[in-house]
């Protein structure tokens, strides 16, 4: 090829080169960018802002997920003596009342009042119980490999959706 064609042809391919280039290293600064604002490993929610409850009865309150999934005896038992009520014994304390329990998950970082939809509970991936995320180490006691337990899962992911209110 002459040295004209060879220039011509080099000439032609580095926009689309540049082009690509550019749009790397935009990704990877939207990216720096996400882990400097502090993620929490959970996927960002579609509509982080502002959560706007719905109707009451549309999901369970804090209160009724307490109840039935993590109080003494319930399959979650978070606030059991020699689990999550016991701060001696554990990283994070539920303690034995739903207003603990809640403020202990918020301390944790398992609920995030200000973005509930990205909370790690319901991080499918990251989530501790094994209800949300099958690799979940919790409930502790839980059979090996851990029982799905669908109604679990869904209470506490339409309650995350309902704004994760102490409620």
């Amino acid at each position: 090829m002459p040295p004209t064609t060879n220039i011509a042809m080099r000439r032609s391919r580095e926009p689309s080169a540049r082009a690509s280039v550019t749009t790397v290293i935009r990704s990877l600064l939207a990216s720096v960018v996400l882990v400097a604002c502090g993620s929490s490993g959970a996927t960002p929610s579609a509509d982080s802002g502002a959560c706007v409850p719905p109707a009451p009865g549309a999901a369970p309150t804090y209160t009724e997920l307490f109840t039935k999934y993590f109080a003494p005896g319930t399959p979650g038992h978070c606030a059991t003596a020699g689990c999550h009520a016991d701060p001696d014994h554990n990283i994070w304390l539920c303690g034995t009342s739903k207003e603990t329990c809640y403020a202990g998950m918020v301390g944790q970082g398992l609920i995030d009042p200000m973005d509930p939809k990205a909370s790690l509970i319901g991080d499918t991936r990251n989530s501790p119980i094994s209800w949300i995320n099958p690799n979940g180490p919790m409930p502790f006691d839980q059979p090996s490999p851990p029982v799905p337990f669908p109604e679990g899962r869904a209470a506490i992911l339409a309650w995350l959706a309902a704004c994760a209110q102490n409620n």
